[in-house]
């Protein structure tokens, strides 16, 4: 199985286990286990009466995960629950709303469940049927009830709304703090500073990138300003109308501070985690960073109030490490560790976003001659981007994708002709709020396809972003 989290174990029946007859012979022997009925949830009041079928199940899920007894329940009392809300249409596919918020689909041509965006032409949604003889459902898609309890909201770039004056002035001062440690007690060997650049500033450089939803920044909010003086020259630098910033690893991060560690100076890895919970802290009050910021510093302060936290496994090296600062990040939030963790997920359910940024521009669901299915147009901009810097790479990238959005990518690149790329470079929209969100979803799943490869992103960027990017300048500018 492809996506979601490991099922839990097996619970007692939270309902309690009825008392069985003690001896074969007795009547009852042998004891069979009672059908599991959940308790029933709040009645529908804000459904529409005339709700399509994916409507309805996405409802009903919600409200069975989000219940009081999901999280106590067993892996068997969940598929029992969601199985009346499997949903199949003339394709031979199969759809569950599951893991993490996600619609998941089943085709027979490779009998696996993959993340998907449903579809969304309003014939289709309401030909869905629930069917006599669905697949079995995996414990990997099997909601576990934290996944349902953080929005994670829309990926959004470092654009358009500045940030606050208190974020920067915040800022600021962490990094006029940073700078002030002395570079022989916090040596960095990082070709992007100056040489004699405390490691203190790379830390707090790096919870920025970390903590960014897409570290894709526009140059006129000024954010990353403050740590200008620090920069190495970079010859070869190439920017467009944003900058691009490959995100670190989290080993990255950890590596600074475990160095320390191993050195013997417990009180300059001190002072480098709190470079990076200053930041972090600072970062947590723009939502263009709140989720990921959350996530770090539930990993971090912990070593605020407890230093030694991390000795046991620093002798095993920065990997034992990384699983130590990975298990202290809360459940509902386990989903900004992908990248790290999990790529290929990562990238899966950065299609999915992008999938939905792009709604309100493949046009009206009611009518079939002029809609295209948003994970269609995903696709599409999708091959552009990889089309413009790495088309060999379609094979292990579209691996990740279900089999007909596998199909279709190779499809869309071998052909010059496909119908598909009418939409290259992309779709626009008058709207600046939607092309922003497109913008910032296409750059995560650019960022994601890289990452999962092992390539650096392009330091001109990637077709389709630049292209949103460009657009959105002519919807702004008052000129």
């Amino acid at each position: 199985m492809v996506m979601g989290p490991p099922g839990r174990p097996a619970r007692p029946n939270p309902l309690g286990q009825p008392t069985w007859p003690s001896a074969p012979g007795q009547p009852g022997w042998p004891p069979q286990r009672p059908p599991y009925n959940p308790p029933p949830t709040q009645e529908d009041i804000t459904l529409p009466p005339d709700a399509d079928p994916f409507t309805v199940a996405e409802h009903h899920t919600r409200n069975n995960v989000t219940a009081p007894w999901w999280p106590a329940s067993t892996p068997i009392q969940r598929r029992q629950t969601l199985h009346p809300h499997l949903l199949t249409l003339t394709d031979h596919s199969w759809w569950l709303f599951a893991a993490w918020t996600r619609w998941y689909r089943w085709h027979p041509a490779d009998n696996r469940w993959f993340p998907s965006p449903p579809p969304q032409a309003t014939h289709t949604r309401r030909t869905a049927t629930h069917g006599p003889t669905p697949p079995p459902i995996p414990n990997e898609i099997l909601p576990t009830g934290t996944d349902y309890l953080t929005d994670y909201g829309p990926p959004l770039a470092l654009a358009g709304k500045p940030p606050s004056g208190a974020l920067t002035y915040r800022l600021r001062s962490v990094l006029s703090e940073a700078a002030q440690a002395p570079p022989h007690d916090y040596p960095l060997g990082w070709n992007h500073f100056l040489h004699g650049t405390p490691s203190t500033i790379a830390a707090t450089w790096s919870t920025l990138l970390w903590c960014a939803s897409v570290p894709l920044f526009d140059p006129h909010l000024r954010l990353l300003e403050p740590w200008h003086p620090h920069f190495a020259p970079q010859p070869t630098a190439t920017h467009t109308r944003l900058h691009w910033h490959t995100p670190p690893p989290l080993h990255t991060i950890i590596g600074l501070y475990a160095e320390r560690l191993r050195a013997g100076r417990a009180d300059a890895a001190a002072q480098l985690i709190r470079c990076m919970v200053m930041t972090a802290q600072a970062l947590r009050d723009d939502p263009r960073f709140r989720i990921r910021a959350s996530a770090l510093l539930s990993m971090i302060e912990p070593l605020q109030s407890n230093p030694t936290l991390d000795h046991r496994a620093l002798p095993y090296g920065d990997q034992v490490l990384e699983r130590e600062w990975r298990s202290r990040c809360p459940a509902p939030l386990a989903a900004t560790l992908f990248a790290d963790s999990a790529p290929g997920e990562n990238l899966q359910l950065a299609f999915y976003d992008l999938a939905t940024a792009l709604h309100p521009l493949c046009g009206d669901p009611d009518d079939p001659t002029t809609f295209t299915e948003p994970r269609h147009a995903a696709t599409a901009l999708l091959a552009a981007d990889l089309a413009g810097y790495r088309p060999d790479l379609a094979t292990p990238v579209g691996r990740w994708l279900d089999p007909e959005l596998r199909a279709l990518l190779t499809a869309i690149l071998n052909d010059d002709t496909h119908p598909l790329r009418a939409l290259w470079p992309t779709p626009t929209s008058d709207d600046p709020e939607t092309t922003l969100k497109a913008l910032s979803a296409a750059a995560a799943l650019g960022f994601a396809w890289c990452r999962l490869a092992g390539v650096p992103v392009p330091p001109a960027g990637l077709t389709v972003t630049n292209a949103q990017a460009a657009h959105l300048d002519t919807l702004t500018d008052p000129t």
